[in-house]
């Protein structure tokens, strides 16, 4: 039951990456920690692999479409690899329970973002500031080091408010950069990479299979609502975390 539960989560993942260019690659260390019993820091650095194969994927649909900006992309993720090697350096010395909940912690607030967030006409309204969106480079990039998410629910508003990026192209540039950054921060994460053939493949299947059906949905919906239902989600989600994880912290 637990397999087939990771699995549909997954294909959940992958639906978000391709339709909204980030926020599922959130729920990929939850998934193998909690449904499918991985060890933390192992989880960790599989999620790299799932989610930064799943992103290459959904970029390359995007770019068919002409729906990626390569240069933006490029900045976006050069700014960060040295901050990402720091971050997964820094995540291989804390315990598991810690990770966990400042993954949850972070679930928290990228939900609340996710849910509250208006970016359709951003990009007419602010000048693009390089400067600004480097920094936020180098903060998604430590995040994707040290707790092995993709950072799409920072990278595709960045791109919209500071390189006056469609909404649309921002995904797809998103995932590049999601891609780019798994494949950084997993050269930081080698040590704990164990690799189970035969979770990953099926994993993968469905991440791929759900990334697909995104980006096809992505040039025909406006995906605002299913953007709200997902927000909540990971605020519950986030919001379970950091109650089971807590406890180990608080005095007894």
């Amino acid at each position: 039951m637990s397999f087939w539960l990771g699995i549909f989560l997954t294909a959940l993942m992958g639906v978000s990456l391709g339709l909204l260019g980030g926020g599922g690659s959130i729920l990929a260390v939850p998934i193998l920690v909690y449904v499918l019993g991985v060890e933390e820091h192992a989880a960790i650095a599989i999620s790299l692999v799932l989610v930064g194969s799943t992103a290459w994927a959904a970029a390359l649909q995007h770019h068919r479409a002409g729906l990626v900006d390569w240069k933006g992309g490029f900045l976006f993720a050069g700014c960060g690899a040295p901050v990402s090697l720091l971050g997964a350096t820094l995540s291989k010395r804390l315990p598991g329970t810690l990770l966990m909940l400042l993954f949850g912690a972070l679930m928290l607030v990228a939900g609340a973002a996710m849910y509250r967030r208006r970016m359709e006409n951003y990009g007419e309204e602010r000048k693009r500031n390089l400067l600004v969106l480097a920094a936020c480079g180098a903060s998604v990039v430590f995040l994707t080091g040290f707790l092995g998410v993709g950072g799409g629910f920072l990278i595709v508003p960045a791109l919209v408010l500071f390189r006056r990026e469609p909404m649309k192209s921002a995904i797809g540039t998103s995932l590049f950069v999601i891609g780019a950054n798994c494949v950084v921060a997993l050269w930081g994460h080698w040590e704990a990479l164990h690799m189970n053939w035969k979770i990953l493949l099926p994993l993968g299947g469905a991440a791929l299979a759900g990334t697909f059906a995104g980006v096809a949905a992505s040039h025909h919906f406006n995906a605002g609502q299913l953007r709200k239902a997902f927000a909540v989600f990971i605020v519950l989600l986030g919001a379970w975390m950091v109650l089971r994880n807590s406890a180990a912290f608080l005095p007894r």
